[in-house]
């Protein structure tokens, strides 16, 4: 087992996670050096990512985990709870850049353009304020999403230029497709078609058809 870890330190969130990634090498009975050695990093990255000092990136949370499974005796190989793990995480990464006090945004309360800014603002933050590109990836066609109008979008300078950015905006912050109605609907609310061109429309396809 090697010799014993030193106390947590940071702040709570992020002592949380890295409790929570200690109980898991633990529980596999694996060694830091056996950890490195079936995923190619090196000891000091895994031991970092558990001492609460600093917050490991997503991706290295996910290695630690593929560690502790590969490294441990095939009885004891400890499965992570993923959604468990990916809230602890985006809840320290919250802490570390102070939105913490951010609630997750409700589309139905939004009513215009300025509570689409500061709910897509909160969507961002609340996913862990992934970087651009990830996020940018993750919506889908890049040509959807450029990195330019994603920076602008998520320090609330603008909002998506239509209905299919927005869309490829809310995939890449992980909105599952099942809730995007809603989110439809606030940017129905926040974009409306005014009457006076809904009148303008039906009186050129009325003249059209006579």
């Amino acid at each position: 087992m090697g010799r014993p870890e030193g106390p947590l330190t940071g702040p709570p969130h992020r002592r949380q996670l890295a409790r929570y990634l200690r109980d898991l090498r633990a529980a596999s009975g694996a060694t830091y050096d056996e950890m490195a050695a079936v995923i190619g990093v090196s000891p000091a990255t895994l031991k970092r990512a558990a001492s609460g000092a600093v917050l490991p990136k997503w991706l290295t949370v996910m290695q630690f985990c593929i560690a502790c499974f590969s490294a441990a005796a095939p009885h004891a190989r400890p499965v992570p709870k993923v959604p468990e793990l990916e809230r602890l995480w985006r809840r320290a990464r919250m802490e570390e850049r102070g939105t913490l006090h951010l609630k997750s945004p409700r589309p139905e309360y939004i009513a215009d353009q300025a509570d689409l800014s500061h709910a897509l603002y909160a969507l961002y933050e609340r996913a862990g304020a992934p970087p651009l590109r990830q996020l940018q990836h993750q919506g889908g066609e890049p040509l959807h999403l450029p990195l330019s109008t994603l920076a602008r979008i998520v320090n609330r300078q603008t909002l998506p230029a239509d209905e299919k950015q927005y869309v490829a905006f809310l995939a890449g912050c992980g909105v599952p497709s099942e809730e995007r109605p809603k989110w439809l609907a606030a940017w129905g609310k926040a974009f409306p078609v005014s009457t006076a061109i809904l009148k303008a429309l039906a009186d050129e396809a009325a003249s059209v058809a006579v």
